[in-house]
């Protein structure tokens, strides 16, 4: 997918104990946000195409190739269970394009670094995107690789595939939805950016006894302190000891801790001041190349410092913005087969046109012989000559099965019906000749949503039943 202009820099890398739950959300974003594999199935002995739910195989891959809102047969994409990973060769930028980018989101907040939702091979705001998923899912999903910075800021530096990254470029697409910021990161990054080491105007550390009740800059400051004081000799010393501490745990860098000489001071400063911020301090002080001795160390070094961490709970701070905004519609006409009677934003002729069918229902009179596959086979094909959704593959089967009861009946009839207005100026003609010759040019776009509204509340068998009583 690295020729499209969306997606990841980085490798999808999802802990093991994290692959259920991530898989459980990919597959509720699938079905919500209407997403459908294509099959063939044979209706009074031709073939016609429906579509299944995107769901796993044997194996764990869940294939997939049709949005029932963009209404578009794309070329197959897949989501593995096994390693939460997507392939998407033909994603497009539409309806099908949006699901395939929430996660894609979803994927790099799981990795948790390392992995990067990005547009044009730099860095998006996947905040919107946040608000996409929370809404369709209803959980809180963050975004915890993007809010160590300097960690971002590293991994694009050190890519030959996409484009460096600034301090302002990740300012910019910094939001508060993606967690508590890392602030030594932060810090860090503009730092080294601006080589300049942010000196506080007060507070500053006067002695060693000072350093656990101080501020970070003031930390900072004074490992700056401690290497300027260095005599010559000791710089090549000091910068092994950088090296040794760097690739040290939180214990190990206590104990060095221990130690009464300035060695002994930068290791109590690495217990709370991060790597980056604490080689820069030292070649600033010896005035080398921070990026010459960065690289040379060889490592990215330690994460487990002491921080304050902002400890706001905004498990439910949700900013609304549902799917059916973000593919564009005014409303959720077009969602009927989710619909639990309350849950949906219907347009007021929407809520017209369940009275009329209902009304239209009621006052059919089937006739006393009907071939209903042959009836059904002739309505899936008009209704993907007219350009409306495929219809699901358990709608199709349901009414082969029940065709001889009244209701099934009358519910084809019913989709007939829509399909055949306007046909009564044109008495010369059949309801399938007025509309392949006439009708399906001249409908109005929501004509085509009636249709296919009807059809998606026909598989939704509890609302189904509630309005048409079967």
């Amino acid at each position: 997918m690295k020729d499209h202009m969306f997606c990841l820099a980085g490798r999808v890398n999802i802990p093991s104990e994290k692959r259920n739950e991530m898989n459980r959300q990919v597959l509720e974003i699938l079905d919500k946000c209407g997403i459908r594999k294509t099959v063939e199935m044979s209706v009074a002995e031709k073939k016609v195409t429906v579509v299944a739910p995107a769901r796993p195989d044997a194996d764990g891959i869940v294939l997939f190739d049709y949005s029932i809102f963009e209404k578009k047969k794309r070329k197959i994409s897949k989501y593995d269970l096994n390693t939460c990973e997507l392939y998407a060769e033909e994603p497009g930028y539409r309806e099908f394009g949006v699901v395939m980018h929430m996660i894609m989101v979803l994927q790099e907040a799981y990795t948790n670094g390392g992995c990067y939702f990005i547009k044009s091979g730099k860095l998006y705001n996947a905040a919107i995107y946040l608000f996409l998923i929370q809404n369709v899912l209803g959980e809180k999903i963050t975004l915890p690789g993007r809010t160590r910075m300097w960690e971002v800021y590293l991994f694009f530096r050190n890519s030959e595939e996409y484009e460096n990254i600034t301090y302002m470029d990740l300012i910019e697409d910094y939001s508060e939805n993606y967690g508590s910021l890392d602030t030594e990161q932060l810090l860090a990054v503009y730092e080294v950016e601006n080589k300049k080491l942010m000196i506080p105007d007060e507070e500053k550390i006067s002695c060693r006894d000072k350093i656990k009740s101080a501020n970070t800059c003031s930390r900072a400051e004074y490992a700056y302190k401690v290497f300027k004081g260095m005599k010559e000799a000791e710089k090549t010393a000091m910068k092994n000891f950088l090296a040794e501490l760097l690739n040290a745990d939180f214990a190990k860098r206590k104990e060095l801790s221990a130690r009464q000489d300035e060695q002994g001071i930068i290791a109590e400063l690495s217990l709370y001041v991060s790597p980056a911020r604490l080689v820069f301090a030292y070649t600033q002080a010896v005035e080398l190349d921070f990026w010459e001795i960065w690289d040379s160390l060889e490592t990215t070094g330690y994460s487990d410092i002491i921080q304050v961490v902002d400890s706001k709970d905004d498990e439910d701070d949700f900013w609304e913005f549902p799917f059916y905004k973000a593919i564009q519609r005014k409303d959720e006409d077009e969602f009927l087969e989710f619909w639990d009677g309350t849950n949906l934003r219907l347009s007021q002729k929407m809520k017209e046109c369940i009275r009329y069918w209902t009304e239209q229902m009621n006052g059919i009179r089937v006739p006393s012989v009907i071939s209903a596959e042959k009836f059904l086979e002739k309505i899936i094909a008009r209704l993907e000559r007219n350009g409306c959704r495929y219809v699901d593959e358990t709608f199709v089967r349901e009414f082969m099965e029940r065709g001889n009861e009244a209701n099934y009946q009358k519910a084809l009839i019913l989709l007939q019906r829509l399909l055949d207005k306007g046909k009564e100026y044109f008495p010369e003609l059949t309801g399938e000749q007025a509309e392949e010759w006439i009708i399906k040019d001249f409908r109005d776009s929501f004509d085509y949503i009636e249709i296919s509204a009807l059809a998606s509340l026909l598989i939704n068998k509890k609302q189904r039943n509630i309005i048409f009583g079967f």
